[in-house]
């Protein structure tokens, strides 16, 4: 069929889909290995010519945007819909099993750049959950408060945490979302005795029978 005077073949077009999803397979495969992306690796991994890579990618940076994005839909498990404590650590709990699965990815993407380009793309609607989980324990909480109880749960909830208590803690997915669920718990029981003081004097104060005069 021609349009505009351009041939587009279904075939073709299914062809250069499935050349471009090879090449991300191989991106995929040399992070793994601890190798560098460059062309002529990309090209050599995915068994095409280092033109069939650039004229899919003409820059590095949409290579590797590409890649990040792939490896963010399928296995960084993205759904920021948690609203209270419960939805946030499964939510937490699948995330961290998924950078398990794929965790020399994952490292490579906290310390990339386009990386990080990727990662704050999704940063309002993060903000949005973490605010959210907040209010369903604090719903009156100054604002200051309110921030800064949601960046404090961002930090236990993110690869970086998860990264750092499988390096330097031995841990594995369960282990650290057993961890980060610990802190999660606390912070929030945190907010609701701040937010009620009358709980807190409940909790540490015995109760104590009024002498008669």
């Amino acid at each position: 069929m021609k349009a505009g005077g351009t041939y587009h073949s279904p075939l073709r077009a299914s062809q250069a889909a499935a050349t471009r999803d090879r090449i991300v397979m191989a991106c995929l495969a040399l992070m793994r290995q601890g190798a560098d992306l460059t062309y002529a690796s990309v090209a050599a991994e995915a068994g095409v010519q280092e033109r069939t890579v650039y004229r899919h990618f003409p820059k590095k940076e949409d290579l590797e945007a590409t890649v990040w994005d792939w490896i963010i839909q399928n296995h960084t498990h993205g759904d920021f819909a948690a609203r209270d404590e419960e939805q946030l650590i499964a939510a937490m709990r699948k995330s961290f099993a998924g950078f398990d699965a794929v965790a020399p990815l994952i490292q490579a993407m906290l310390h990339s750049p386009q990386g990080l380009v990727m990662r704050r793309s999704q940063q309002p609607a993060r903000r949005a959950m973490f605010q959210a989980c907040v209010d369903s324990v604090a719903p009156g909480a100054a604002p200051e408060v309110r921030d800064r109880a949601a960046a404090a749960l961002q930090v236990l909830y993110s690869a970086a945490s998860w990264d750092l208590l499988r390096s330097f803690w031995d841990m594995d997915a369960a282990e650290a979302a057993d961890t980060i669920g610990l802190g999660i718990r606390c912070l929030l029981s945190g907010l609701t005795l701040e937010a009620d003081p009358q709980a807190t004097s409940d909790h540490t104060t015995p109760h104590r029978t009024r002498r008669k005069p």
